[in-house]
């Protein structure tokens, strides 16, 4: 099992030091996609021989907005995102949204399920394989358990196991079949992004899902490049490598 490594340990620095500091580490990156390494293009990526995917623009952007031209705003970010996407070989991660507003909720179910549409259009025009990610226990986020996986109309899911197990229900999430997955660790309290192995995730159990679900890279998001290679060393330690 080959791991993707994400930037977001290395989110401090600049994109192309982040790469090369990853370079003796995996063959693999997922790339954080927002501040410091938000990209208008895919150059950098071009320069490494990096098999890649990229986890789009997401603290900024609402799928599921009630006020139409955000919402399509956040549609036309994915889309950018999309076209770099197809000119490396990437595939895509996006969050669901979220509603401001309890009593929104209806209004931006309806918009996140038409954001969903075009971006399904928009991946089949560009060629990219996309998925939509999990939240973790964040105000009105969608997707923070698993009877909200009926609004992705048939989306491929990655199943961050971080987020389901601060919101409790990993086990139940591991149920359901995904194309894609985040791998980090936490007390189940909080969304630490702690290294694999020091939090109270059952990574044997995750593990045998992974190899069920046939995930040919996953990605390793954790908080710090240190907690990236002890989550390695771990993984090897226990035999998933």
């Amino acid at each position: 099992m080959n791991y993707s490594i994400s930037t977001h340990c290395l989110h401090s620095i600049p994109l192309d030091a982040a790469l090369e500091t990853l370079a003796p580490h995996t063959n693999y990156v997922e790339i954080m996609d927002d501040g410091p390494h938000f990209m208008a293009d895919a150059g950098t990526l071009l320069s490494y021989s990096y098999k890649y995917s990229i986890h789009a623009p997401a603290r900024g952007v609402n799928l599921a907005s009630v006020l139409e031209p955000i919402r399509r705003a956040a549609v036309e970010v994915i889309r950018d995102t999309f076209s770099i996407a197809a000119e490396v070989g990437a595939a895509v991660v996006i969050h669901p949204g979220y509603c401001a507003w309890e009593y929104e909720r209806d209004l931006a179910c309806k918009n996140l399920r038409t954001s969903l549409a075009q971006i399904r259009s928009d991946a089949a025009e560009y060629g990219v394989t996309y998925y939509v990610e999990n939240m973790g226990n964040w105000g009105y986020f969608y997707l923070q358990t698993p009877a909200d996986i009926g609004l992705l109309d048939g989306a491929l899911f990655c199943l961050d196991v971080g987020h389901a197990n601060e919101c409790g229900n990993l086990p139940e999430f591991l149920d359901i079949p995904f194309s894609h997955i985040h791998l980090h660790d936490n007390n189940g309290k909080h969304d630490s992004h702690s290294a694999i192995g020091t939090g109270t995730i059952d990574f044997q159990t995750v593990m045998n899902k992974i190899r069920e679900n046939k995930i040919a890279h996953p990605v390793i998001e954790v908080e710090t490049f240190e907690g990236a290679l002890a989550s390695l060393a771990t993984l090897e330690e226990r035999g998933y490598i």
